[in-house]
């Protein structure tokens, strides 16, 4: 009985820490935090944006480089991810969420953009972290007309 709570408890912590894991993602790249978004991955990761073999990016210094154009390309960002399940073995995960992502352009106009993530995950130094993020589904609405001042009150 004592283990099967120890089992319960790791399992708890593993999809607490995975669910974290998701926001983390979400904020570094919404907050333009490189090292944040260096903890997120693991080094041998794999971040497929689209389908396209240029769209695919291996290794961290990979990973890291295509969401530095992305941040180069979007002034503002901001992610948001519903929906995160997972399924945990032992030292490795699968899981997939929804996101929602408005990005303004150079322009200052704003297009809405969404789809799924798939992940798996892998235990690495001590903590989880993406091993594998595919984007399926993925949609863009925009750009969105620009939104009147509200009224004063």
């Amino acid at each position: 009985m004592y283990q099967d709570l120890i089992t319960r408890l790791e399992r708890i912590e593993a999809e607490l820490a995975l669910h974290r894991l998701a926001q983390q993602y979400c904020v570094a790249a919404d907050h333009r935090d490189l090292a944040l978004w260096r903890e997120v991955w693991t080094p041998e990761a794999v971040w497929e944006t689209s389908a396209e073999p240029d769209y695919i990016f291996t290794s961290i210094d990979a990973i890291c480089s295509a969401v530095q154009r992305q941040w180069e390309t979007f002034p503002v960002m901001q992610h948001g991810t519903v929906n995160h399940i997972v399924d945990i073995g032992s030292g490795v995960a699968t899981g997939r969420c929804d996101v929602i992502v408005h990005v303004q352009l150079p322009d200052c106009s704003w297009i809405t953009g969404g789809g799924s993530y798939t992940d798996e995950y892998r235990w690495h130094d001590g903590r989880w972290r993406i091993a594998r993020r595919a984007v399926t589904g993925a949609f863009d609405i925009g750009p969105l007309p620009p939104m009147p001042a509200p009224p004063d009150a």
